[in-house]
């Protein structure tokens, strides 16, 4: 049987660059020399050379100011040589086949084993498969893999002069040039005066960020296999799913006559559903597979996404010697552009139904290596799951995900739109080495993703469109260089790979000018304008300046402690620019909310800024765009301490925006909004069945008195948006709109499962009368609790926190006297060893409440 075995165990150290390349790097080590005298130091696989040092003391933290960063620029300047060794593995003896596989190298380096070049890497997003010969590995001894990574400055510098000429961005390898030609975690360079890191540089990581494998195969076997479906077919009395027709392919290589392959798949009880087998040959071949009365995949939200297990065994001479084990999932997607009437729409449909959108933008969860804990993306799947998502974008600017990764998407119902890694820049598609290299990059995606039946829509890559529509290169270029590879060479190669899936060539998309809300998908950056013009779909959103890091992420990564005496005393704001590069935000259209006496209380304020941003805006198209199919918000999570957008912070931490964009995506959403002196309840249902929903309105004065109360019952279709009720006239019945709100809520079965507050006044206007609430909490689970709040007068907004890291099912939300709240909050990681406290406090009012949970 095939074998995997993993290399564990490195050693790395500065290596000169001014040796020549494709010389044995172990005969060629000079102990003297001054770039080799450090000696070996040990390196984490995965990892980054970067985080290797600043364990060592060797430089400072990259990510504590502007200053450590660009002091850190020489570590990506320099060749690094990392040495790994492993035991011969008894399997390997007499194999078949053996590859050292290198799943992912930032970016550019030569991989010897034992003295023998094996060959060159030059991407990171690509995964290098290098053949080892018969007699390579040592028979009774160690093995020794020696990798030199090189500096990307060095690899490109002689693409510079070409790269000016043509694309007219500079030499800055931490910027827009390095960005053109290094296939790499493309947001990480500095661009737009910016970058993820956001301290006014970039800093590339540089090192082995992904496993090294070597993969053993005693005989045949395949090197790819996924399962397709074409059709799910209904019968003579209209059953819907009466069965689905669809293919197995695989490509299997080191076969003769005499190897067949086995196909079983059975179902989530151990069932057999299908067994079929055909004799193999050399290259890619395609088996059809049926399913009788089949449990459908559905996206969260719309069904179970119900797996199947599809094992596959290579038998050669009678004898098993390969088994691989898939999940897959019966599915169609479509991608609908034009009703039947051909009025222009944008939406996905799932195995012949409509499904509506609540998608989350993904950046890599680490700034540097890209790729995080097993942990740290098992807390982002809880939150994810928490915030009812049932989509992610893999984002054009950051990178392939691991296998796990798309592992849970297909285990949870969320969709997958895959961008390629092409990000807001040009690119040399005149160079054939590059565009080469760039689309095995392509296709090695495409391969990777689509055995996974969450892969629903392929996109050439993020914003090149818009950059040449919008952003004046059409002004200092004589042709849109990078256009080639998506709209010429990707879409047949996208066709060919997965013809069951839609391509769109990049996003944003359509109209005049690519951010049309009327045609396509759009991103509605910084453009509050066009989310009131009914936008069909969109895939980015933002609406006001930044926010950053919660103050126990800025500790953890950065060594600032916001509670120290410097940020809470005048004259911080100079110390928070010369450390950060980052000036002082004044404008809060959406709270007017101005504390920014301490660096504590300003941080506070960016996110409740967002919060309210957010919110306003993303009502819009859940409550007043009919022709709305989906959001995909950008972004979920920061890309870095100080990374201006995302709802989840640098450190895995839930922060406001969060939940606003939560509450956006519930199952059922109620809004109160005024025209002229009438005030509209819009009520929408977001699930896969038309639900009885109880209606409620209060027009209520500061102290809860209800000046007037309704309540209506309705039942709204799935999908649907309605006007539950028109308070006509009711504005004019106002006496004091800073006293005054109106507050709507949805009730099913009894349960309380949508609010909504409607102020009168600006945000920091309200003048309310705060009493404390009544609180009680219930243990319900290891790490899981239920708490239940009072309140005696109505409260703008209730701010839920914790000493340790917490995911509630709410938070941030408004309250009246009389409607009871019932949240649940899930421990999502213990920081520290004091028992969990929550800390419950009313924004505006003095003071808050402690209870131990």
């Amino acid at each position: 049987m095939q074998q995997i075995f993993k290399v564990t165990a490195w050693q790395a150290l500065q290596y000169d660059t001014g040796k020549p390349d494709h010389a044995d790097p172990a005969k060629s080590l000079d102990p003297g020399s001054p770039a080799d005298k450090g000696g070996w130091f040990s390196a984490k696989v995965p990892g980054a050379i970067q985080y290797d040092l600043m364990a060592r003391g060797k430089i400072e933290n990259l990510y504590a100011s502007t200053r450590a960063a660009l002091d850190c620029a020489w570590v990506a300047k320099s060749d690094w040589l990392y040495k790994g060794e492993f035991d011969t593995p008894a399997e390997a003896v007499n194999a078949g086949t053996i590859i050292l596989r290198m799943k992912g190298i930032d970016t550019f380096s030569e991989v010897w084993l034992n003295g023998t070049l094996l060959g060159d890497t030059a991407n990171a997003m690509r995964v290098y498969d290098f053949p080892v010969k018969n007699g390579l590995l040592a028979a009774d001894g160690k093995n020794t893999i020696l990798v030199r990574v090189k500096s990307h400055e060095r690899m490109v510098a002689d693409k510079l002069d070409e790269t000016e000429k043509h694309l007219h961005n500079g030499r800055e390898i931490e910027g827009t040039a390095g960005k053109s030609l290094i296939r790499r975690y493309q947001r990480s360079f500095f661009n737009g005066g910016s970058s993820l890191l956001n301290l006014g540089t970039g800093v590339l990581g540089i090192g082995i960020n992904r496993d090294v494998e070597l993969l053993v195969y005693p005989a045949a076997y395949l090197s790819d296999l996924f399962y397709r479906t074409e059709k799910i077919e209904a019968d003579a009395a209209n059953t819907p799913c009466a069965r689905s027709s669809g293919k197995v392919i695989f490509t299997a290589e080191n076969v003769d006559s005499n190897t067949i392959v086995k196909i079983t798949v059975t179902d989530a009880d151990g069932q057999s559903v299908a067994v079929i087998g055909k004799a193999a040959v050399k290259g890619e071949q395609e088996i059809p597979l049926s399913i009788e009365k089949p449990n459908l995949w559905w996206p969260a939200g719309y069904g179970k996404p119900y797996l199947y297990d599809l094992k596959a065994e290579v038998i050669q001479n009678g004898k098993i010697v390969q088994e691989l084990n898939q999940k897959i999932g019966v599915r169609t997607v479509e991608l609908v552009r034009k009703d039947p009437s051909g009025k222009d729409t944008f939406y996905f449909k799932v195995n012949g139904r409509k499904v509506l959108i609540h998608g989350e933008n993904h950046i890599p969860l680490d700034y540097i290596k890209c790729y995080a804990t097993d942990e740290e993306y098992d807390r982002i799947f809880k939150i994810l799951e928490n915030q009812n998502v049932n989509l992610i974008r893999i984002w054009g600017g950051g990178v392939v995900e691991e296998d796990s990764y798309y592992e849970r998407c297909d285990q949870m119902g969320i969709l997958i739109w895959h961008d390629m890694f092409l990000h807001s820049n040009t690119y040399p598609d005149y160079d054939p080495e590059y565009a080469a290299n760039y689309m095995a990059e392509v296709e090695g995606i495409i391969r990777k993703v689509r055995p996974h039946v969450c892969f629903a829509l392929i996109c050439g890559g993020n914003e090149q469109q818009e950059g040449w529509d919008q952003w004046g290169w059409r002004g200092s270029l004589d042709r849109f260089y990078g256009e080639k590879f998506f709209n010429e060479l990707t879409p047949p190669l996208a066709a060919k790979l997965c013809p069951d899936l839609p391509y769109i060539p990049n996003s944003p998309h359509g109209g005049v000018d690519c951010q049309s809300p009327a045609v396509g998908e759009c991103h509605n950056w910084g453009n509050f304008y066009n989310s009131t013009k009914d936008p069909l779909f969109v895939t980015e959103t933002c609406w006001t300046h930044e926010s950053y890091s919660r103050p126990e992420t800025l500790k953890k990564y950065m060594g600032l402690d916001v509670d120290a005496p410097e940020w809470s005393t005048l004259g911080w704001h100079e110390k928070w620019r010369e450390r950060t590069h980052l000036g002082i935000h004044n404008r809060m259209p959406y709270t007017s909310w101005f504390t920014v006496e301490t660096l504590r209380a300003y941080l506070h304020n960016l996110e409740l800024e967002q919060l309210r941003a957010d919110y306003s805006a993303l009502s819009e198209y859940r409550y007043r765009s009919p022709s709305n199919a989906g959001v995909v918000y950008w972004s979920h999570n920061k890309g870095g301490p100080l990374f201006q957008f995302g709802c989840v912070d640098y450190g895995g931490y839930p922060m406001m925006p969060y939940y606003a964009v939560k509450r956006i995506f519930d199952p059922i959403g109620i809004h109160a909004h005024r025209d002229v002196s009438d005030i509209h309840v819009m009520l929408s249902n977001h699930t896969a069945d038309t639900l009885p929903i109880t209606v409620e309105a209060y027009h209520l004065d500061k102290q809860g008195k209800a000046l007037n109360k309704w309540t209506w019952e309705t039942k709204p279709e799935s999908g649907a948006l309605i006007r539950a009720a028109r308070l006509e006239d009711l504005y004019s019945k106002v006496h004091n709109r800073l006293e005054e709100v109106i507050y709507v809520c949805a009730s099913r079965d009894g349960k309380l499962v949508a609010e909504d507050m409607l102020f009168l006044c600006p945000f920091r206007e309200y003048d309310g009368e705060y009493r404390p609430l009544k609180i009680k909490s219930e243990k319900i689970g290891e790490g899981k609790w239920r708490i239940t709040l009072n309140a005696e007068t109505p409260a703008r907004l209730i701010e839920l926190e914790s000493n340790h890291k917490l995911l509630y099912t709410d938070d941030y939300f408004p309250m009246i006297n009389g409607k009871e709240k019932v949240i649940e909050a899930t421990l999502l990681e213990k920081t520290s060893d004091e028992p969990v406290k929550l800390i419950a406090g009313i924004l505006g009012a003095e003071g808050t409440q402690t209870v131990i949970l």
